[in-house]
């Protein structure tokens, strides 16, 4: 086999659905923690947290942007990082295991088609907007959120993202070895600037900008609520950035200090640049933080960050394409489907820009679905398969696998799904801000993921092993009850 033909080969394996050995896997601990850095430090970090300060003050914000995000990555990691760094599987075919072959194609078309081109087109016009605000420093003009120059640098940060995915996981790599240092630096010296402005202890006394109702603990808990559901966003995304690391633990433990500290790190400095300057909008009050010069630096590379944002998202979203579609997609040139998958972002850009006003309410009914998803995944590969994978069975023929339960759709899951999204709306409505007193002490997301869950388990248990469906290992059982391709060949666990 030539060179040639090698490189083939790995290019196939990193943009298809086929488990990646150890020795395809770019991406080692601070490769993925890179990666992850340049996923969570965009201006939709600004964005949360300048939300946060909608609700609570500085100190109360503070807590709520650490527990919430805390509690919102380490799900989604556990649930799609872990067992797709062990085997190198692509996140959507994993879950043919819990779903089945068609209801996995449905998970995707829910949590990834219509999630991330509205995600694409938000970042595409949060690139626009800060390239509006470095203009505007440059200039002395007042911004325009809606104007010619936001709509084009919109539409260029899309085609940018398309052409940089377009080349792959190496480019990819590259791109955010560059950019994430600079950009935690930059976060760095906001803080350090805001700080010199006021003192920290008058930060912390600083009050919320906005805060909808008089008792302060359903005020607390919505500020919660939002940053669990920014932690619970990356669940369509991280899992197929997970495949590239090198093991279960270099997948795991990055997200802590990639996702997790620099969307925190990012969301502090928002929020109280928010509530120091009363206003939310980080293109606005970036430009009044440190001078020009500075204000020129950090917008240009927050700028570039939301590209970053977006090469990540947009990557996973077209490898769990090619496996959601089938055979039929394997032959379409990668370079080809990327253009594709850009196109529905960039007639957002055009025709329904007001979408970047409403980011806050869009983020929240993302956590409705991706909490009952977490659940379920955790559910199934600790509980249910005892972090035992049977790869023989997940890349079986659909027909002739065992994941294939009912017609390609698992309808024990797919109903725990359902239970999970209705438990959230149910206590907490994101559009209205509609609540019950439970809500006040435990959350929207959190309650969802553990009710989908449990459902997902308890209904496993009691039918799905009777009717045979999804090849469970008997209860008690360590072992699978066929052929577990693990760790050997496939990690280095």
């Amino acid at each position: 086999m030539t060179m040639s033909d090698k490189v083939d080969l790995s290019q196939e394996a990193e943009r298809g659905d086929t488990p990646l050995l150890p020795n395809e896997r770019m991406w080692g601990f601070w490769e993925f923690t890179y990666a992850n850095s340049a996923l969570a430090i965009a201006t939709w970090a600004f964005l949360i947290g300048g939300a946060t300060a909608l609700f609570v003050g500085v100190t109360e914000g503070i807590a709520a942007i650490v527990i919430g995000n805390i509690i919102g990555v380490v799900l989604a990691s556990f649930s799609t990082c872990v067992p797709c760094g062990k085997y190198g599987t692509e996140q959507f075919t994993f879950l043919r295991s819990m779903f089945g072959s068609n209801g996995s194609r449905l998970v995707y078309l829910l949590a990834v088609v219509g999630l991330t081109m509205g995600w694409l087109a938000v970042l595409g016009l949060m690139f626009g907007r800060s390239i509006d605000g470095l203009t505007g420093l440059l200039n002395e003009h007042e911004a325009q959120p809606t104007g010619t120059l936001v709509m084009v640098a919109s539409l260029f940060a899309i085609l940018l993202t398309g052409f940089v995915v377009a080349r792959g996981p190496t480019s990819i790599k590259w791109f955010n070895t560059l950019v994430a240092p600079a950009l935690v630096l930059i976060m760095g010296a906001m803080l350090y600037l805001i700080l010199s402005e006021r003192s920290f202890a008058e930060l912390l006394a600083l009050p919320a900008l906005d805060a909808p109702f008089a008792d302060k603990r359903v005020n607390f808990m919505i500020a919660v609520e939002i940053n669990m559901a920014a932690g619970f966003s990356w669940w369509p995304y991280v899992g197929n950035l997970a495949r590239l690391t090198k093991n279960q633990r270099t997948a795991f433990w990055p997200n802590l200090i990639g996702i997790f500290g620099a969307a925190v790190l990012g969301e502090v400095v928002g929020m109280t640049a928010a509530a120091a300057l009363g206003d939310s909008d980080p293109t606005i009050w970036m430009t009044h933080i440190g001078g020009l010069v500075f204000g020129v630096i950090a917008l240009g590379f927050v700028a570039f960050a939301n590209v970053t944002s977006m090469i990540n998202i947009l990557y996973t979203s077209i490898v769990g394409l090619r496996q959601v579609v089938g055979k039929q997609l394997q032959a379409v040139k990668w370079e080809l489907l990327v253009a594709l998958f850009c196109v529905i972002p960039l007639i957002i850009v055009m025709v329904a820009p007001g979408i970047y006003d409403g980011f806050f309410i869009f983020l929240v009914w993302t956590s409705a679905l991706n909490s009952a998803l977490a659940g379920i995944g955790i559910a199934e590969y600790f509980f249910l398969r005892k972090q035992r994978m049977n790869l023989r069975h997940l890349y079986a023929p659909e027909q002739q696998s065992p994941y294939h339960y009912w017609k390609g759709f698992n309808p024990i899951a797919l109903l725990a799904l359902v239970v999970g999204f209705v438990v959230y709306v149910a206590l907490w409505n994101p559009q209205t801000l509609d609540h019950t007193t439970l809500f006040t002490f435990i959350s929207a997301s959190l309650p969802g993921c553990v009710i989908a869950g449990l459902a997902h388990y308890l209904l496993t248990r009691v039918f799905a092993t009777r009717l045979g469906w999804g090849a469970y290992a008997p209860r008690g059982s360590a072992k699978p009850t066929s052929l577990d391709l693990n760790a050997e060949g496939l990690s280095n666990d």
